[in-house]
């Protein structure tokens, strides 16, 4: 394998620094946290850059809030002067580990998507439907992936391309963050209770947690691959699928990768993980798909149904502006353009009508005669 060095240089230049800024602020230029660092640009990015050089740089105490859609979850925030440093940082990696990614790898891969998998899945269900062999499909779903996976299976990862101690320990620092647990117990139901559990896990949200993923889970692309030899296989971080000509096949490959798994990274499959008749229809990145259509997930148009009524009800007191409601059903609609949902769609066009609603009437007195 080629090793790189001298990878710390490039990503501590001024230059690329800037670009990493760039890269953060997107779509967030407004935020008052992004406002206060633009204003004295140039100083920042200086004091980032000689934290960096003489390793005095700390990644400060994270924001953390519930998610509670599409299921219960905690997310943490950096601050943005270490977002800054995550992004020209990944600037600098992607390049790097790009190289080794599977090529049927789609999530969080710019240029993929979860459009492009869900396309390639129904295109190998297509090209099987004339094999004369019955061939079956083994959907695999990681047990909280990102809660799991150990800082040293993390680091091992990401430094197998790099000769470079310095860019090492800026890695270490960053999987680390402000020293606080990630971990989760594998059982674990209510994320908001249970006890964390030190040194595994990561940070989700960022770049650097989206880069690690993909990294830690190249050499399992290339196990299922290579040493198993499924003819067809996708992922989407931690959401697999492959297809067998033999339902045995299936389960051998299957029993193979769970083992390998656990060996490998301490992980193991949840209990969404099934083996079907290929032409049974499989949820797989928000959709359902069979060989000749794709749908929504149930669940997705449910969500839809109920965000669009919210927006209805909120712009017609005033509490949301025009402009994202309309880029609100503009983003369903795109949703819907790749699959076949016409009834849903017809619907939804019918059903959504922006009226804004004046102040209540109030009784109004007949002038004293």
């Amino acid at each position: 394998m080629e090793k790189y060095e001298h990878v710390f240089d490039k990503f501590v230049e001024f230059e690329n620094l800037y670009d990493g800024y760039v890269l953060a602020r997107q779509e967030k230029r407004y935020k008052t946290e992004v406002l206060k660092y633009t204003a004295n640009l140039e100083e920042n990015l200086i004091d980032t850059q000689n934290q960096l050089i003489w390793k005095e740089y700390q990644v400060g105490r994270l924001y953390e809030f519930v998610e509670y859609y599409p299921k219960k979850r905690i997310i943490t925030v950096m601050p943005f002067r270490n977002r800054v440093a995550n992004c020209a940082a990944y600037r600098v990696l992607l390049p790097i580990y790009s190289k080794s990614f599977y090529e049927h790898s789609y999530g969080c891969i710019e240029g993929r998507g979860d459009l492009r998998a869900a396309q390639q899945l129904q295109y190998w269900m297509r090209l099987i439907r004339s094999r004369r062999e019955k061939w079956w499909l083994c959907k695999m779903d990681i047990a909280k992936f990102f809660f799991r996976l150990p800082y040293e299976v993390q680091l091992e990862r990401l430094g197998a391309p790099l000769n470079d101690p310095d860019m090492m320990w800026f890695l270490e620092t960053a999987i680390r963050c402000d020293g606080r647990a990630f971990g989760l117990p594998v059982d674990a139901t209510d994320v908001t209770t249970c006890e964390r559990v030190p040194e595994i896990g990561m940070q989700v949200g960022s770049l650097i947690s989206q880069l690690t993923a993909n990294v830690a889970m190249t050499p399992a692309d290339h196990f299922i691959k290579r040493e198993c030899r499924a003819p067809y296989y996708v992922r989407s971080v931690d959401d697999m699928i492959f297809l067998a000509p033999s339902k045995e096949q299936a389960w051998d490959i299957l029993g193979r990768f769970q083992d390998y798994l656990y060996d490998e990274f301490g992980l193991q499959l949840n209990k969404k993980t099934a083996i079907m008749p290929y032409d049974a229809g499989v949820e797989f990145v928000g959709k359902r798909i069979w060989p000749d259509r794709m749908e929504l997930r149930r669940s997705t148009s449910l969500h839809m149904k109920r965000h669009l009524r919210y927006v209805m009800e909120h712009y017609s007191t005033g509490e949301l502006p025009l402009e994202y409601c309309l880029s609100v059903i503009s983003s369903y609609l795109g949703l819907m353009k790749h699959c076949d949902c016409d009834a849903l769609r017809n619907k939804v066009l019918n059903d959504f009508a922006l009226v804004r609603r004046f102040a209540e009437e109030q009784d109004i007195q007949s002038p004293a005669e």
